[in-house]
């Protein structure tokens, strides 16, 4: 069955296409396979689970730039959206376990605590 993609995606697509581009311009790195259509498999995978994604661009560009990688690809953003769910994910658990900490036995919130007083 072949992947169907909204307007929405399609314009998004459109939308990290031309940004990708523009901001390879901008700091001198090659851009290579950033046509909307390298990008529909991403969206489709991570619409709605990566927010901002013309933000996230970006960051997967700084990235590239600061392991001086001389090319940015669509495939490399996609597996930095992977990543980035991944990372969202693991911030969330830990937010959860900090809540039930605060919230949770005597000895959880003093373990909290511990865990929150600066060091010094």
């Amino acid at each position: 069955m072949p992947i169907e993609l909204t307007s929405t995606q399609l314009d998004l697509a459109e939308k990290l296409s031309q940004h990708s581009k523009d901001a390879c311009e901008l700091v001198d790195l090659k851009c290579q396979k950033c046509e909307p259509k390298n990008f529909y498999l991403t969206v489709h995978r991570y619409y709605g689970r990566v927010q901002g994604m013309t933000a996230e661009v970006d960051r997967c560009i700084d990235w590239c730039m600061s392991k001086g990688k001389m090319v940015f690809t669509a495939q490399r953003f996609g597996n930095w959206c992977q990543n980035k769910v991944k990372w969202d994910r693991e911030e969330e658990i830990k937010k959860q376990e900090m809540a039930k900490l605060k919230t949770g036995t005597v000895y959880q919130q003093e373990d909290y605590a511990r865990r929150m007083m600066p060091r010094g």
